[in-house]
């Protein structure tokens, strides 16, 4: 970009800082996306927390309530509508079970979590002071928190922590955390819940400790639960924790839970977030801030709409909660049948897997080990979210959508299997002293899984019929 003679503010060009996401996305955009019609041999991206799984009855069940007239064109209420909250305090008591039955007051509504997310950081800390957050989180969230706010992100990071879902495990690595930034005055701590690329959940117990342990040091608790609905708790699994929402503990002052409906029930064109906090104060700044995250009336009116209509809410959880656990269970299976290391999880449209065994491949590769096997993966034909991108600190794991694009996530759990099983031919092709013969990219489309020139380590299942080239590459 050239300079110009009238440039933007210091602090606003900083964001035009293109880092290594943003250079592995232009790739992306440059490759077409797999269809299995018209781009067999396109991408498969499943990067994007997207959910895919109830379009069918979104179609089917909504359609009565996009009717609008004029009015409809004119503004609408700062923060939401009557309609629009008290609805929403419905959906809250029915589906979150909360301590204390939530009010529609209790409530602002926004065009987005993230808008919450950048307005929380903005009213509860003064210029200078710390947010802590645990890591891995969700790629973005730094920019989030910090991008209009001259605030200090703290991540904590949970790689090394036994029990990082559990206050014993989390409240020593916050003290440390605090402790190495002494001279930083933290005003809150940020929860995702179910967490963000792991897909673990809070107990009640570990949220009321941690919301007492921050009032004693005057700090705010935020928790973004945007995955609430999306849950798939295995009480068959021992140390599998189910969701439970932080307005299931008793009222605190210091605590805010955000909320919106672009992951549970993928509105994310619809841009409504919401707001719970019982502290009128934090309630009647944040208020002052909606005039720069108004709703659009269509999209008030649409939720209030859907919303108030509880038992059609209970239809669809009760339609898509069956059709989400089947997805995951049908990625784990996957993941074993084609040896790929992953964490267990029990919320969230991901799962997060390990490949740091393959990243000693690119040990000495520039740029960074983990940005090198993902540009690998996508060569091979997936795309997944790096966990460096979410702070993870352990090189090689990536988050992996199952919701996004469901008849493709197996196609794509075998092409990340031959992706590194050839990462381990070449290396035994240096050892031995073969060398190279032409990129893996070129040699793909001519493979067949199991046949002659495959794979060693066939990942045809028994009793499959081979898989075409076409499919396998697309």
């Amino acid at each position: 970009m050239e300079p110009s003679t009238f440039p933007p503010s210091d602090r606003s060009s900083a964001t035009l800082q293109q880092g290594p996401a943003w250079k592995l996305m232009q790739q992306v955009k440059r490759r077409p996306r797999y269809d299995p019609e018209s781009h067999p041999d396109g991408l498969i991206n499943l990067s994007g927390a997207i959910n895919n799984l109830m379009a069918d009855w979104m179609s089917k069940h909504t359609s009565h309530l996009l009717h609008f007239t004029s009015r409809e064109l004119s503004y609408g209420p700062l923060g939401g509508s009557n309609d629009l909250l008290e609805a929403a305090a419905g959906f809250f008591n029915r589906f979150f079970d909360p301590a204390e039955p939530v009010l529609a007051d209790q409530l602002l509504a926004a065009n987005g979590v993230t808008s919450l997310i950048n307005m929380m950081a903005w009213v509860l800390c003064d210029s200078g002071d710390g947010i802590l957050y645990t890591t891995p989180n969700f790629y973005m969230l730094d920019y989030d928190l910090g991008v209009r706010n001259d605030i200090v992100t703290l991540p904590v990071s949970t790689t090394l922590v036994e029990c990082p879902f559990e206050a014993s495990g989390l409240i020593p690595v916050l003290e440390s955390t605090m402790q190495r930034h002494a001279n930083v005055t933290c005003r809150m701590l940020f929860l995702c819940n179910p967490s963000n690329p792991q897909g673990g959940c809070y107990s009640t117990e570990t949220l009321e400790a941690l919301a007492a342990w921050c009032a004693q040091r005057k700090m705010h608790i935020v928790v973004d639960e945007i995955y609430a609905m999306s849950t798939f708790h295995d009480k068959a699994k021992s140390g599998s924790t189910p969701f439970s929402s932080i307005l299931k503990i008793p009222a605190r002052q210091n605590v805010h839970c955000l909320y919106g409906l672009s992951k549970d029930f993928n509105m994310g064109g619809v841009r409504v977030s919401f707001l719970v906090s019982r502290n009128p104060q934090i309630r009647a700044v944040v208020s002052k801030l909606t005039w720069f995250s108004w709703l659009t009336v269509f999209s008030d009116v649409f939720v209030s709409r859907f919303l108030s209509q509880l038992d059609l809410v209970q239809d669809y959880l009760n339609t898509y909660l069956p059709r989400l656990a089947e997805a995951y269970h049908r990625t784990v299976s996957a993941l074993d049948e084609y040896n790929i290391p992953f964490e267990q999880a029990s919320g969230g449209l991901f799962i997060f897997i390990d490949l740091h065994g393959w990243i000693h491949h690119f040990a000495d590769s520039q740029p960074e080990p983990e940005i090198q096997l993902c540009e690998w993966l996508i060569e091979h034909g997936v795309f997944l979210n790096a966990g460096q991108f979410a702070g993870h600190d352990r090189p090689g794991c990536f988050r992996l959508v199952f919701t996004q694009d469901p008849a493709a996530t197996e196609l794509a759990i075998q092409q990340i299997r031959w992706a590194i099983d050839e990462l381990d031919r070449k290396a035994r092709a240096v050892i031995a002293g073969v060398g190279q013969e032409g990129s893996a990219r070129t040699s793909i489309p001519n493979r067949v899984i199991g046949s002659a020139g495959g794979p060693e380590q066939s990942t045809q299942r028994p009793g499959d019929e081979p898989v075409p080239a076409h499919q396998y590459w697309r």
